[in-house]
């Protein structure tokens, strides 16, 4: 699930609300995720009800899903608006 040496967008909950940390993956061998952020190591048990989600924070993630919005978007215009492109 989690790639070492790539940077994610941690999402977790508690009774405070949502929080959103910008981590790189040190080590993961689920559920234990060891990160790295500001200078620090922490450990994120990805099994938690605490640990929402954790999504690639990267330009390459970036570009994927801005492409595949992009396909989409045609997708729907040819296929409802009968428009070609």
């Amino acid at each position: 699930m989690f790639e070492v040496g790539r940077r994610y967008r941690i999402t977790t909950a508690d009774h405070d609300g949502t929080g959103y940390s910008s981590v790189t993956v040190a080590a993961w061998e689920a559920p234990l995720l060891k990160v790295e952020r500001l200078g620090s190591y922490e450990i994120i048990n990805t099994a938690a009800p605490q640990f929402v989600s954790g999504e690639p924070d990267d330009e390459a993630y970036r570009t994927a899903q801005t492409a595949a919005a992009k396909d989409i978007a045609d997708s729907f215009s040819v296929k409802f608006l009968g428009r070609d492109g």
